[in-house]
């Protein structure tokens, strides 16, 4: 009995789709050790590839150039960040913002010799930052969290959620090239620039109380 051509052509097609998407992870987490080990220049597509334990021209089919596969690992790394949820729901907004920082810092220092490639390469071609701006962090689970707490009368109603989170992620950004980054300031320093930062920000955002006559 012959096979429906049809049926058949599909589950190739989706086999193939899988043996890209898993070759390509493989050679995203190879490239994120080798360009934290040796940093973008010393780095090679070969070195990658034998890391990965894949034939080389993998990366020019799936990534084109060494300096897009660099763009892509950042862009895989941010989407990690976005997709974490690993802390408890707070029990006010301060906490919540604090949390989500510290957590945000701590992701950023486990990959602290890669985001400093990602720097200095910023800092020598500009296209490199212009083209790591089209892919913004989409943190859906904290900008939800912040919807409930002003749901509940404990952030100011006239506040917009979506262009407030933004906001909050680029502190994380900021005390991470800084003071972690650049002025190698301890992860405790930090955590208590973050600790001081959401208290700020949480007395303009949060609904004042009401004085009793």
């Amino acid at each position: 009995m012959v096979k429906n051509p049809k049926k058949r052509f599909a589950t190739s097609a989706k086999i193939k789709k899988r043996s890209r998407e898993k070759s390509s992870q493989r050679i995203l987490q190879a490239a994120l050790e080798i360009f934290s080990e040796v940093g973008y220049d010393a780095a090679t597509t070969k070195m990658i590839s034998k890391r990965a334990g894949l034939n080389e021209s993998l990366i020019q089919r799936y990534f084109t150039s060494k300096s897009n596969l660099l763009v892509e690992v950042t862009y895989s790394c941010i989407d990690a960040l976005s997709n974490e949820k690993p802390y408890p729901f707070a029990d006010t907004p301060q906490e919540e913002i604090y949390r989500f920082l510290v957590n945000k810092l701590e992701s950023f220092n486990k990959n602290i010799r890669f985001f400093r490639v990602i720097l200095s390469r910023i800092l020598l071609d500009s296209r490199t930052g212009l083209e790591l701006q089209k892919r913004k962090p989409s943190d859906l689970f904290f900008a939800e969290r912040l919807t409930l707490f002003q749901k509940k009368g404990l952030i100011r109603s006239n506040l917009n959620i979506d262009e407030l989170v933004p906001l909050i992620t680029h502190q994380a950004f900021a005390i991470t090239i800084v003071e972690l980054i650049l002025s190698h300031k301890s992860l405790e320093y930090c955590k208590k620039q973050l600790l001081a930062f959401s208290k700020n920000l949480t007395q303009g955002i949060a609904v004042p109380l009401r004085k009793h006559p």
